[in-house]
């Protein structure tokens, strides 16, 4: 039975071989010879001619003007999403920094496209995901990305150390009885009750007996929470009111005001090591 005449089947596949392409032209490099939008479109063209893909106009996404430390770009979440949903084989890219500024970060690309079936190819770096020379660069690409992290981590911890050393704020919750201004901290109405608290346990009061007798006078805790035990037993450890900052196992004089004495808070410490 001959067909009824009418439109011809609307193509539902895609191109074999179909190709995307992401570029990104960051405020500092856009006039930069190589980095232009006109020259990394160029590139990618030639060499996706050179290897016989089909570069798909609907499938070229132009991030401009944006940081590549975030991918919170637009066309960048643009083509993650089509890359999910199988719209092309392979993304290709001018060269690893366009499409993230850490190595972790660029790994998580991968492992996205590569979840969706799809290679990501850098010119810069000749690299290529759909290769066997290419998967295993992605293991020196690891190896990096855990250097790197370690390298973060031990500049802030060494940081941190520092400041703490110096006297300075190393991040960690304000002490009751401290306001904190982002530059020093000053004594506020909590002061007294610090100091209280430290004459109480000195004068015999046990920790117990210090939190009922503070919820009773209705006073809160850093926290707006109920006093017990074991808070004014943290309050009483804590070096910050005698002028001292504690930080990794080192405590070291601070720059801001104590509210007790040095000799007792140390008398508390031995009491409470007692």
């Amino acid at each position: 039975m001959a067909r009824k005449n009418g439109p011809p089947p609307t193509q539902t596949t895609l191109p074999i071989g179909c190709t995307a392409a992401y570029i990104r032209v960051s405020l500092e490099k856009q006039a930069e010879e190589g980095y232009s939008l006109d020259a990394q479109l160029n590139r990618l063209k030639n060499y996706c001619a050179a290897m016989g893909w089909q570069l798909c106009e609907d499938f070229v996404y132009i991030d401009r003007g944006l940081s590549g430390k975030t991918t919170a770009r637009p066309e960048y979440q643009r083509m993650m999403q089509a890359a999910a949903t199988g719209k092309f084989q392979r993304v290709v890219a001018v060269a690893l920094d366009r499409m993230a500024r850490s190595t972790r970060d660029f790994l998580t690309i991968v492992d996205s496209l590569d979840k969706a079936a799809v290679a990501i190819v850098l010119l810069k770096q000749n690299f290529d995901t759909s290769t066997p020379q290419g998967r295993f660069a992605l293991t020196m690409f690891a190896a990096l990305a855990e250097l790197e992290a370690e390298q973060i981590s031990e500049r802030t911890m060494s940081g941190r150390t520092e400041k703490a050393r110096q006297g300075g704020f190393n991040g960690a919750p304000v002490p009751f009885g401290y306001a904190y201004d982002g530059k020093a901290f000053t004594p506020n109405g909590q002061a007294e009750t610090v100091k209280k608290v430290f004459e109480d346990y000195l004068g015999g009061a046990a920790v117990n007996r210090i939190a009922d007798g503070l919820n009773a006078a209705g006073i809160p805790t850093a926290t707006k929470a109920r006093w017990h035990a074991s808070t004014v037993s943290y309050l009483l450890h804590n070096g910050f009111y005698a002028g001292l900052v504690q930080y990794d196992g080192q405590e070291v004089a601070g720059d801001h005001v104590a509210l007790v004495a040095k000799a007792d808070y140390e008398a508390v410490q031995a009491k409470l090591h007692r």
